[in-house]
């Protein structure tokens, strides 16, 4: 070795190499090495200047609607947005809702692991949930159709001790998504800024908090889609930048030649032992130590954790069903599909260029740096330097705080129909429960930044809490489905199955860490062996659990009491009664069937099978795997920016020419009056 050796090695980036003193070639120790590279005035700009314009122009829009098109901002229209969200704005808000700080971060981070195999587990993992939700919304259009919540219809059901199990479980996944959105965040921000990661934790939810006090459900859809429209944009410009204008990139050819070299053997990679866990060499479990193969058993296992957490907070995050319960019968499913297929490609396409991008360059990153989810900040620096920082910064806080008020609006809910209607004030009028609805609001967002502060305080990642989350809620997905899918389940069945799968989840999960691991601490929960066990016992026990005791002892319901669940203030609202004839339903409960089930077949089934005969990928493979990528991506976000604004168009025009003429349209406010009426009525005795 010695002098004579190429430093830096063949095809890698000169910058983050030097010759040791010992003539050695020695790699950066790390990406960032504790630097920012914008100044902390620009984090404060962005985290409080787009904080303070959204949640202003988001209350604008609210008010613009209730003047110029006639809404009324009752707490029925609070907590549901009138019932009667079109399939554009559900599928955008879906999307919004789904794009966590964890699906910029974390999807790039299993791409620098495990190579092409990671962004593709990662998407096609977390749409399948959002696809066979579909007939979870349709059947509460069936079923409970006044209902504001998941845990409402859990009362209806099967009563109050099942009640109170499901809202403890429903706030336990609200509490992990707002974690892993400030976790995240906060990050970024402090990585990218230098702004102190416990005052981004803080300051992050503010904006949301102003625009979802201001308008409730609705606000928080308006906010959705223009989060949804920036973040499209932003990910376009990544995918292209990488794939075909970067000069260090700029084609599928450059990344996959890196690649190959990044996973050679020959490759020399000297770390200082204070930073372990950098891609260096061939990787483990991959077939030849191979960044573009899909026969990676490291991808393999985290597709499957990926598959039962996310489940968890789909089927047991109060804010889906808020959605299901928000749109109008003949969009729900329709509006759950599109946005499943269109979400998939965020991860998946943003991945596969900003993860993949990071490895092509070998850029120096550390597993502390890649578990706090700065894959993309760093490839973006590298690629755009403090114009990709802006970028970056700007998309994930529009994903934090998009996610972040959908999670709150959940919440809020929760504390206002679960707690303060059912057991506090059962005759609470309108202005009462939007009163609470706003309390609740002030004070789970303060309590978010606490939160994140305290988890950023223990050392807990994204990346650790993302694994984590199928243990501690897994085992309440299936009794949910169960709840409205099946008839004989029982009560009894899902309280057993929920605690102890929960119990049996956590112990396995601790147990299989000791065994493998000989010590019990962050870093070793955390692996792969253990939160597979955990995950898997945790959803599975509670469902076989559930179902034994409802076989053995069935509850034969009838959906009566269900369908009972009363509004506060009576909204009839102006959709035509066919939307909700049962017929109607049937229909799109056989459609979402036939496609959710035949998209998840496609890409968790036959997708990833009819890759594998490719082994490591040759560079033509490899090449239509990123035209895939590219395409996914790009229409997709045309689809969700434009059906929205296509769909809205009357609503629009009539904002316009209300703007421009300031013609209150008195006869449509005199319309909409008079099809609402403020008769409170009390919560009907549950079944």
């Amino acid at each position: 070795m010695g002098s004579s050796m190429q430093c830096p090695p063949l095809g890698f980036s000169a910058q983050y190499y030097q010759v040791g003193y010992d003539g050695s070639c020695v790699r950066q120790g790390s990406f960032f090495e504790g630097k920012a590279t914008l100044n902390q005035g620009v984090g404060y700009a962005v985290v409080l200047g787009f904080g303070a314009f959204f949640a202003f122009f988001t209350s604008f829009l609210v008010w613009l609607e209730k003047r110029y098109v006639g809404a009324q901002h009752t707490s029925e229209w609070f907590n549901t947005a009138g019932r009667s969200v079109k399939t554009g704005l559900i599928a955008s808000v879906i999307v919004s809702q789904w794009t966590w700080a964890a699906t910029i971060l974390q999807s790039s981070n299993v791409a620098w692991e495990y190579g092409v195999s990671g962004p593709f587990w990662y998407a096609s993992g977390a749409t399948i949930q959002v696809l066979l939700f579909g007939v979870m919304a349709i059947e509460i259009k069936r079923k409970a159709p006044h209902a504001h919540t998941v845990c409402e219809i859990v009362k209806a059901r099967w009563g109050t001790t099942a009640h109170i199990v499901f809202l403890w479980f429903c706030f336990m996944t609200n509490i992990i998504v707002t974690a892993m959105l400030l976790l995240g965040g906060s990050a970024v921000v402090n990585a990218l800024t230098g702004v102190n990661i416990y005052a981004a934790s803080f300051l992050i939810p503010l904006g949301v908090i102003v625009y979802t006090l201001a308008g409730g459900l609705k606000a928080t859809f308006l906010a959705s889609y223009i989060h949804s429209l920036i973040v499209h944009v932003i990910l376009v410009i990544f995918v292209y930048l990488v794939y075909t204008a970067s000069s260090n990139l700029g084609s599928p050819k450059v990344v996959y030649n890196h690649l190959l070299e990044v996973a050679s053997k020959s490759r020399i990679c000297q770390e200082p032992i204070s930073h372990t866990g950098q891609a260096c060499g061939p990787v483990v479990g991959n077939y030849g130590g191979s960044y573009l193969t899909m026969l990676s058993s490291g991808g393999l296992i985290f597709g499957i954790i990926n598959i039962i957490g996310n489940f968890g907070t789909v089927f047991v995050d109060n804010g889906y069903w808020m959605s299901a319960i928000a749109a109008r019968p003949s969009a729900t499913h329709k509006g759950y599909l599109l946005g499943g297929l269109v979400w998939f490609a965020v991860p998946f396409a943003l991945a596969t260029s900003l993860g993949l991008g990071a490895l092509a360059l070998d850029l120096p990153l550390t597993s502390i740096e890649a578990g706090r989810g700065l894959v993309p900040p760093a490839i973006a620096i590298a690629l755009m330097g403090k114009t990709g920082s802006v970028l970056l910064l700007t998309m994930l806080f529009m994903a934090v705080t998009s996610a972040g008020s959908a999670e709150l609006i959940a919440v809020s809910s929760l504390c206002t129909y679960d707690i303060y209607r059912t057991y506090i004030n059962p005759n609470a009028t309108g202005k009462q429960i939007l009163n609470v609805s706003r309390i609740v609001i002030l004070a789970f967002g303060c309590f978010m930044g606490v939160l994140a502060a305290i988890l950023n305080k223990a050392g807990v990642s994204l990346g650790w809490m993302y694994l984590a989350m199928g243990v501690i809620i897994g085992s309440a997905v299936m009794p949910i489905a169960f709840m409205l899918l099946w008839r004989k389940a029982n009560s009894s069945g899902a309280i057993v199955g929920t605690i102890a799968g929960c119990i049996l989840g956590v112990i396995t999960w601790l147990t299989v860490t000791k065994v493998e691991y000989g010590r019990v601490n962050l870093d070793t929960t955390g692996r792969n062996a253990p939160m597979l066990a955990g995950n898997l016992v945790s959803i599975l026990t509670g469902g076989v659990i559930h179902a034994i005791c409802s076989l053995l002892w069935p509850q034969n319901y009838d959906w009566e009491s269900t369908k009972q669940i009363t509004m506060v203030e009576r909204d009839k609202s102006d959709l035509p009664d066919e939307e909700f004839k049962e017929e109607k339903l049937i229909s799109a409960k056989t459609w979402i069937l036939k496609w959710g089930i035949g998209f998840t077949v496609v890409i968790l089934i036959l997708w990833p099978v009819l890759s594998l005969p490719a082994k490591e990928f040759s560079l033509g493979y490899f090449t239509f795997w990123a035209i895939i990528a590219i395409a996914w991506g790009t229409i997709g976000s045309v689809v969700i920016i434009a059906l929205p604004l296509i769909e809205s168009r009357e609503t629009i025009k009539n904002v316009l020419i209300g703007l421009l003429t300031n013609a209150i349209p008195k006869e449509k406010i005199i319309e909409m009056k008079s099809k609402v009426s403020a008769i409170t009525v009390a919560v009907p005795e549950a079944a």
